[in-house]
């Protein structure tokens, strides 16, 4: 029994003795902690002082990550931040292994924010790191797991929309992989690694997306990050581009890419090999022309044999804003592979430049004028016949007889071209026999046009061309040269499309019509919503047979009531359409580039309800009746395609006439206007807030509507405000459009409603809708 008891007893000493140790044991150990505690604020105290070698402590390091996050829970965020900036002076140190040593802590405390997901903490080390990484130019411990970190991190900043926190740093990361920032090799590696990654399709998506907002406050940051997410955003950009089916959008995007750089050669490149089509290569080449670098150009010179005018046109614009050496030999190149109709401009454009080269191509391209298409066969003559003048030589001279002896016994003494050849031969002859005095010679654009107007004076009257250049000799002190040499280029840089249209050509328009010379790319990126669903035979073909006229402003155009049958598209300037009645009187807006009108005539062979006026010089293309009723004689289809869009956007005068004429019977539902408080009512109070009117008439492009009240001062006040609809489609669904109000007044006084006509800025493919509210901003 006492063996047994006595063995009880020293089992419960040795229990208790166990007890009593692991309980110094845990003294111990807390009392260390708050020693190491007391240890490592003390050193976070000296390191903060700016004493960096208390890094060297493997106690301080091993515990700052835990005694920053521990300050941050504890409410201490200010701390918090001081020592993680500290750290990021140390990552900037240069000593190695400083920097290592801040690189190892940066990297637990890392590890932490991403498994506990600390958003509060994102800014800050994107800051620290994008130092850090301009600074760093050796490879050091750490290097590696901190980089992959670090792109977890700014994954999640840009999925939250973190993104003026982290723009810096996905800029300089895009520098290092570019080498505008150099690093070594391997550092430059694990960057370009992070760099591409980060480029993820639902992130580029959001981002387009706000880019193409033009309301989204962050679209400047998101075309920033666009442009420096490397390679994978050029991918992206591009396939948007090409399967983009709003214009605005498109051209935001042909803007955007080449600001990406030249990141976005090999996926432009890669995109033409696979033969997209032609609206695809012209916009690559447009992409290619802006990203300035003359080397690139043979990606787009085999374009310049493409079967469609508005791709050539396009590598023909890329030479000139490539620019460099080669500028010259290309584009005499391009003048003789080109097509006939875009051989003038190019003609045009080379004879702003000097050189015996350029005076051969001249020569070599009149050679073979019997090859011209026939529709600008004269027209290309004439402009060879003007320029080669300039570049005096023997072949010229026989050129240029050779020529006149053709044109005069076919078309007589008094051919145009004769008369141009004869002139331009006359003045290669003078500069030839030393004549001509090298001082007073004169540049292109400084020749006075009524040279050209009295050589057609005296061949009216009967006189013999050799004499009537004979007298201009004389008399004009060497002002040998006609409007028609003047052509130049247009004010932006473009290469310029001259037209020889003579003022007589154009009689038929009312007002004073001169020639213009207007770029021909210009106008089909003004009209390509016109142009998009026709094919390359039907473009060609009706762009040849559009006649470029040129008023002056307050020359008058069409008169209203006129039963004209042309159609006007406008390629710039402004003119002003008025509707006037026995009993209305209606404001209308002004037309600018991009409008078209005439339709009425065109189409359903009225007469003009309204009257046209340029209001500033104004540069047309005309359709007329004569020569649409032949190209639909040719391109049967083509008659669809240009009522479709003459309905859609040619809305106001169709609108007055079923207004005024009652040509059908009107909707007449209310309508709720928000008015701002902008129109006033027939005792001249401003109307609060809202007013009930009546719809009228809807069609493709816009509607029309009545007011209730009238006061004289409110067509003025409204006209050219822009809208808001909400529209009631067919199938019951609602749509908000965006218009402009395009006109406004009375019918009748007696009975004083306010018409008011809306036209939307991207029409309905039908007029099946109605809209029920309307705010006026």
């Amino acid at each position: 029994m006492v063996t047994k008891w006595s063995g009880e007893l020293m089992e419960i000493d040795r229990e208790k003795q166990a007890q009593a140790l692991a309980k110094a044991q845990q003294s111990i150990a807390d009392a260390e902690k708050k020693r190491e505690a007391v240890r490592v604020e003390k050193g976070v105290q000296t390191y903060l002082q700016g004493k960096k070698d208390a890094l060297y402590s493997d106690e301080l390091v091993e515990n700052l990550a835990s005694y920053i996050l521990n300050k941050y829970i504890t409410g201490e965020e200010e701390a918090a931040i001081m020592v993680l900036d500290a750290l990021g002076k140390s990552l900037c140190s240069d000593t190695v292994a400083i920097r290592e040593r801040a690189l190892m802590i940066i990297s637990v405390f890392c590890e932490i924010i991403l498994e506990e997901d600390f958003e509060e903490f994102r800014e800050v080390l994107s800051r620290i790191l994008v130092a850090w990484l301009k600074f760093e130019k050796e490879y050091i411990a750490g290097i590696e797991l901190v980089s992959s970190q670090l792109q977890k991190i700014i994954l999640r900043m840009l999925y939250s929309g973190q993104w003026h926190e982290l723009e810096n740093l996905v800029i300089i990361l895009d520098q290092i992989v570019t080498g505008t920032i150099a690093k070594s090799n391997l550092i430059r590696g694990i960057s370009s690694k992070v760099h591409e990654n980060l480029a993820e399709p639902d992130i580029l998506d959001k981002l387009v997306n706000v880019y193409l907002d033009e309301n989204d406050d962050r679209r400047l940051l998101a075309e920033s990050l666009l442009m420096h997410l490397g390679r994978h955003s050029a991918m992206f950009l591009v396939q948007k581009m090409i399967y983009c089916d709003n214009k605005e959008d498109r051209f935001a995007l042909i803007s955007l890419i080449p600001k990406v750089g030249e990141v976005s050669i090999p996926v432009l490149t890669k995109c033409l090999e696979e033969e997209p089509p032609w609206f695809v290569i012209r916009n690559i080449v447009l992409i290619i022309s802006r990203l300035g670098d003359p080397n690139l150009y043979s990606i787009a010179e085999p374009y310049l044999i493409h079967k469609d005018i508005r791709v050539q046109q396009q590598v023909v614009n890329c030479i000139e804003m490539l620019g460099g050496k080669q500028a010259r030999k290309r584009l005499l190149q391009a003048m003789m592979t080109v097509n006939d109709e875009l051989k003038g401009q190019l003609v045009i454009q080379l004879g702003q430049i000097d050189g015996k080269d350029v005076g051969l191509g001249f020569l070599d391209l009149l050679d073979q004028r019997h090859t011209f298409a026939g529709h600008v066969q004269d027209d290309l003559i004439h402009k060879l016949c003007i320029k080669v003048k300039f570049y005096p030589s023997l072949r010229a001279v026989d050129a240029l007889q050779e020529l006149i002896s053709e044109r005069r016994e076919r078309y007589g003494k008094s051919d145009k071209i004769a008369l141009a050849a004869a002139t331009s031969l006359q003045a290669i002859e003078m500069k030839l026999n030393g004549d001509e005095d090298p001082d007073e010679e004169k540049g292109e654009m400084a020749f006075a046009d009524e040279i050209n107007e009295a050589i057609e004076e005296m061949v009216v009257d009967n006189e013999d061309s050799s004499i009537a250049a004979e007298r201009l000799a004389e008399s004009a002190e060497d002002e040998l040269f006609s409007v028609e040499e003047m052509d130049g280029l247009s004010e932006g840089g473009e290469i310029v499309d001259g037209f020889d249209e003579t003022v007589s050509d154009s009689e038929e328009h009312s007002g004073e019509a001169i020639p213009y010379y207007s770029s021909q790319d210009h106008h089909l990126m003004v009209w390509s919503k016109l142009y998009e669903p026709m094919t390359t035979e039907e473009v060609n073909e009706l762009f040849a047979i559009l006649k470029p006229v040129s008023f002056q402003a307050n020359d008058e155009i069409v008169v209203q009531g006129e039963k004209l049958r042309d159609l006007y598209l406008i390629d710039s300037g402004f003119a002003g359409i008025a509707h006037a009645g026995e009993k209305c009187e209606i404001q209308l807006a002004s037309l600018q580039a991009g409008e078209i009108i005439g339709s009425e005539g065109l189409i359903e062979a009225v007469s003009w309800s309204v009257s046209l006026r340029a209001q500033t010089d104004l540069q047309v293309r005309v359709l007329e009746y004569s020569n649409y009723l032949k190209l639909v004689k040719t391109f049967p289809e083509i008659t669809q395609k240009i009522e479709d869009y003459c309905t859609r956007h040619d809305v106001v005068p169709h609108l007055i006439n079923l207004t005024g004429g009652k040509a059908k019977e009107s909707i007449s539902n209310d309508i709720t206007i928000r008015t701002h408080s902008l129109l006033y009512d027939s005792t001249g109070e401003l109307v609060e807030n809202e007013i009930t009117g009546s719809l009228i008439h809807v069609v493709h492009g816009g509607y029309c509507f009545t007011l209730p009240s009238y006061h004289e001062d409110n067509p003025e006040i409204i006209l050219g405000r822009q809208v808001s609809s909400e529209v009631e489609q067919s199938d019951g669904s609602t749509r908000k459009c965006f218009g402009v109000i395009a006109g406004a007044g009375i019918y009748e006084k007696k009975d004083p409603h306010l018409y008011v006509y809306v036209k939307f800025y991207h029409p309905f493919d039908s007029p099946e809708y109605s809209c029920k509210s309307l705010e006026i901003m």
